[in-house]
């Protein structure tokens, strides 16, 4: 999968290092995948949470913090939309970011 907006990631792993560990972690897995079905990414990200609109929700940092992406499953594109905290992720609507 090609990952749209990594420079998100990267920027939000700067300002919070005990993130870093498991973006880069998240972004390897991904990269080396071809997801076809919601249940592709259930199968590599157990935790993921599926959301309208073809968007994931995944737990960063045993939850700490939350990443949401947009999953273009024929062009194999996975475009970050939302990283951050939970007070964050509650002020955003998860299907329309």
């Amino acid at each position: 999968m090609l990952i749209i907006y990594l420079v998100k990631l990267n920027e939000f792993a700067k300002k919070h290092a005990n993130a870093r560990k498991s973006l880069i972690t998240w972004k390897m897995v991904v990269e080396r995948t071809s997801w076809k079905t919601k249940q592709d990414v259930l199968a590599d990200f157990p935790k993921a949470k599926m959301i309208k609109n073809n968007r994931a929700r995944f737990e960063i940092v045993h939850n700490t913090y939350r990443l949401i992406v947009h999953i273009f499953y024929e062009d194999q594109i996975v475009e970050i939309r939302f990283i951050g905290t939970h007070n964050e992720y509650d002020r955003i609507d998860p299907e329309t970011i």
